[in-house]
This record gives C-alpha cells, structure tokens and sequence, in this order.
C-alpha cells in the first residue's frame, strides 16, 4: 500500500494547473523585481532595430520617388521650354507680313497629311472590320457544322447500339421464359445449363446498356461544349488589307501630284515652320487654294474601290514578303515594275510610280496589320 502522500507525488498534475502555475510565478517574479533589466533591455533594443529598419526602407522608397518625380519636372520643364519657343518663333513669323502666309501655308500643308492618313486609317478600319465579320461567320458557321455532324455521327452510333442492347435484352428474356418452362423434376440438369447462358447473357446486356451509357454521355458532353473561340482574320486577309492601303495610299499621291501637294506635304512634316518658305503672299494664296483643292481630292471616294482592286491584283503578282509570317510586303518588291508598266510610263510621259511604302507616305506604317 502507497502512502496518501506518496501517491500524490506521483500523480500528473493537469496542464491548466501547470499553465497557471507558471503564469502566477511570472507575475510573482515581476512583482518583487526578479526579472534581470539585462532581458528588458535586450528586448526593447531588438524593438528599436525593427522600427529602426522599417523606418529606413520607408525613407529609402521616398527618396527614390522624390529623385523620379524630380527627373520628370525637369522633363516636363524642358518641353514646356521648347513648346513655348515654338510658340514665340511662330508668333514672331506670323506678325511678319513677309513670312506670315508661309506659316498658313505650312500649317495647312500639314492638315493635308493628316486629312490623308484619317483616310486611310477610316479605310483600313472599315476593311479590318468587314472581314473579321465575316471571317467571324464563317468560323462560327463551320464550328456548329462540325458539331452537327459529331453529333450526328453519335446519334448514329447510339441507334445502333440501342438495337444492340434491344436484341441483347430480347434474347434474355427469351432464355428465362424457356427456364421458366422447365419445372420437372427431369429438366434439373437442363435448368443447370440454361441458367449458366442466362448468366452469360446477362454479362453481355450490362455490357451493352454500358456502350448506349457511355454514347449518352459522349453526345451530351457534345452539345454542351462550348464553340471555339474566334482567333482573329487570316494572314492572307491580313496580307490583302495591307495591300488595299498602300494601293488607297498610292492613290492618293497620284491624285495629289499634280500640283505637286504630296511631295509638299511630306516635305513639311518632317522639318519646322520656322524652316519652311512658300514665296511671297501671292504665291502663298495660290498654294492655299491648291491645298483646298487637295483637300477635296483627298476626302472623294470615287472609283477608289475600283482603283484599288486593281492595284492589288498587280501587287500580289510582283510583291514578296521576308518570311512566311510577314504581313507587310518589302518595299523594294514594291518598287519593281513590269516591262508594260515602264513603256506606259515612257509613252504617256508620267513620272515613275510612286513607291509609299518606302517612304512612307501618310504615316503608311502606322496603319499596316501585323
């Protein structure tokens, strides 16, 4: 026999009781200051280095968006500068009675070029938009007739195997009507025999009501499968709309050439007001009214499907393009004419075709597809 006060040393005491043990001897050593001051200081240093830390990283990620935000006045300082002496070169041109119809002349030169690249960016929309409309037609047209027709195959086969599965239940049942007819004592090995083709033929219509089970399913994971996903217009019809615009661009150079606009105009955008001269203001009224002219050649439409049909049979059979996946012709494949074209040019004295892509002529680039 253990002693009451042997058996009480050996019994566990519970963790609650342990927990508040501990606790109610921390708070004791706390309150007669048994705690070293070395422990408190140590943590109230560790405490001081994170703040420490966090604090420098803050400080470090503001500096770096002061010294950006400061790059960036500068910048904007720099072009304010340059936009305000742009400004005062064009005020002082414009209060020159010499110079000022120069500056309406280039100024309007300018709007020529745009009014032209508008165009063809209206023309290259309109066409990107029509055959993806109708690329877009055909892909979904052509995915429902593919769908129709898996679905119809699976019909198919799940009529067959509905019959099947029919003839397999049929000759099931014609086997158990025969058991059940064998009920003499004599038929006992004949029932035995039977029973094992029952057995048998039960095998094989589970086996086909499985085969009509899975064409169920294989025929409604077929109607429920989403249509694929329209990827964008062919390379080819990629090809052909960048060919329509150089063709309108070509079109437009022509038709501006005869008073010399296209030329004009590309000369003024690449150089400054201050740089350009048109003569004195009679000649500078003249050119004013031939870019008024232009500006309704530019915006007429006339015979511009026409045209441009035709420009792109031609350039289909002399274009080449760098690799396979190119969209946009090379230029100097573009620039190559037939032995018809130059003895045309020769007869009707025209100057040379011009080649748009090469210099790019209304921002021609801008527009291709890719």
């Amino acid at each position: 026999m253990l002693s009451e006060g042997t058996a009480s040393r050996q019994l566990p005491l519970p963790a609650r009781t342990v927990s508040e043990s501990t606790r109610k001897g921390s708070i004791l050593i706390d309150k007669l200051g048994l705690r070293t001051s070395a422990q408190a200081e140590e943590e109230r240093l560790m405490q001081l280095f994170q703040n420490r830390a966090g604090l420098k990283k803050a400080y470090a990620d503001l500096q770096d968006e002061f010294h950006l935000l400061r790059d960036r006045l500068k910048q904007q300082e720099g072009a304010t500068i340059r936009v305000q002496e742009q400004l005062d070169a064009l005020g002082d041109q414009l209060g020159d009675p010499t110079n000022g119809f120069s500056a309406l002349v280039f100024f309007q030169l300018r709007a020529l070029w745009k009014l032209c690249h508008q165009q063809l960016a209206n023309f290259a929309s309109d066409l990107t938009r029509q055959q993806e409309a109708r690329e877009s037609a055909r892909h979904h047209s052509e995915a429902l007739a593919r769908r129709e027709a898996r679905l119809q195959d699976v019909g198919r086969r799940l009529d067959e195997a509905a019959v099947a599965a029919d003839d397999e239940r049929s000759q099931l049942a014609a086997l158990q009507a025969r058991y059940a007819a064998l009920t003499a004592f004599w038929h006992y090995f004949n029932r035995r025999t039977l029973q094992r083709s029952i057995d048998a033929q039960r095998l094989k219509m589970a086996a086909a009501d499985a085969v009509v089970g899975d064409l169920h399913a294989e025929r409604s994971a077929a109607e429920s499968e989403p249509l694929p996903e329209f990827l964008g217009i062919s390379l080819e019809a990629r090809r052909t709309i960048n060919l329509a615009i150089i063709g309108y661009a070509e079109i437009l150079c022509e038709r501006l050439s005869v008073s010399g606009l296209a030329a004009r105009a590309k000369e003024v955008v690449a150089r400054r007001v201050q740089e350009m001269s048109f003569g004195a203001r009679a000649e500078c009224d003249a050119m004013m009214a031939e870019i008024q002219k232009g500006i309704a050649i530019a915006r007429s439409e006339r015979e511009v499907a026409v045209t441009v049909k035709a420009k792109i049979e031609k350039y289909r059979a002399q274009c080449t393009y760098r690799n396979e996946s190119d969209t946009v012709p090379s230029s100097d494949s573009l620039a190559a004419r037939d032995s018809e074209d130059v003895m045309n040019m020769k007869k009707t004295a025209r100057a040379p075709a011009w080649n748009v892509l090469a210099e790019d002529y209304w921002d021609l680039y801008t527009l291709m597809l890719r």
